[in-house]
């Protein structure tokens, strides 16, 4: 079973209009899923077939209604209750724009945290892997993925994981490592104070390698957009790059390409497969309208033009 961490879940929604008028009425027609960055990866496993188990906080009558969503997209999940109201994020795509509202979402008390740390450690015992996605709501410390990192590995249990900021500093601090962290090219710069491009490839693997909040993480995985990504991975420079495509919805490419990342490590196949198999799914959520959605009828045309190097 591949376990996913979603802190703070959303009700996705999605307005479309030709042409935004402001100051006035704007008549649209909704379109809801079950939104963060977890639950996206959660779509994609559903998709390619994993036993895959949703968790996080969920809180009100949203929260209740997230869980509907959840079961309309036949995600099996086992969310911890919170006193505050799960968050609503709203995208409005108009006139060749997507303009986003995104809510913080409820505090989460220190006794609510306790019993989802409780309902992970239970999950955690029977996964054979586990992703921890997106943003953690207020009241919840920042380091609390290090903590649930710690938690997976004494079970020997790979973690991957995909947030930014704070929550990362303090996993990359932390004395247990993720199995795979994927920031992309401007979070890394940010991260190593530097201004390397996707041609600076061997400066950037030196001066990873002489970091030491990078030692001891199997997989760091940079993602550089158009121009592919670049996994370092067991002393190996491995580039991936996917074939030319037309995106329709590229919102959920990163949970995407880590949801196949998790169905990859999960069933023990080797580096190239796991880069083939994200980049794979990143490419064919860019295909499909669907936020965590893959256009699966397409996806023996782009794993086999996937081209992995090595560097």
């Amino acid at each position: 079973m591949i376990l996913t961490v979603t802190m703070n879940p959303s009700i996705d929604t999605r307005y479309s209009v030709d042409h935004l008028v402001i100051d006035d009425v704007n008549r649209v027609t909704p379109a809801k899923t079950a939104g963060g960055k977890g639950l996206n990866v959660s779509r994609v496993l559903v998709q390619l077939g994993d036993d895959v188990v949703a968790t996080g906080l969920l809180g009100g009558h949203s929260g209740a209604y997230l869980g509907e969503l959840m079961d309309a997209d036949g995600i099996t999940h086992r969310f911890t209750p919170i006193a505050g109201e799960s968050r609503t994020c709203i995208a409005l795509l108009h006139d060749g724009n997507q303009t986003e509202f995104l809510e913080s979402g409820p505090t989460v008390s220190a006794e609510e945290l306790e019993a989802f740390v409780g309902n992970y450690a239970d999950l955690v015992s029977k996964a054979s892997c586990v992703t921890l996605s997106g943003s953690l709501p207020k009241g919840v410390p920042a380091d609390t993925y290090a903590r649930l990192v710690a938690i997976a590995a004494e079970t020997g249990v790979p973690v991957l994981l995909d947030t930014s900021g704070a929550a990362l500093d303090a996993a990359l601090e932390a004395d247990v490592k993720p199995t795979l962290v994927k920031p992309n090219l401007t979070e890394i710069n940010g991260l190593l104070g530097t201004s390397f491009t996707s041609d600076d490839l061997s400066d950037l693997r030196q001066t990873l390698a002489a970091d030491v909040r990078f030692a001891g993480i199997p997989w760091v995985v940079v993602s550089m957009g158009a121009a592919g990504s670049v996994a370092f991975h067991d002393g190996r420079t491995l580039r991936a790059r996917a074939p030319r495509i037309e995106a329709v919805n590229a919102t959920g490419s990163g949970d995407s390409t880590i949801a196949g990342f998790a169905h990859a490590i999960a069933a023990g196949s080797d580096a190239e497969e796991v880069l083939r198999c994200g980049n794979t799914c990143g490419t064919l959520n860019a295909m499909d309208p669907q936020t965590g959605h893959l256009v699966m009828d397409k996806w023996d045309e782009i794993y086999q033009g996937v081209e992995i190097s090595e560097l």
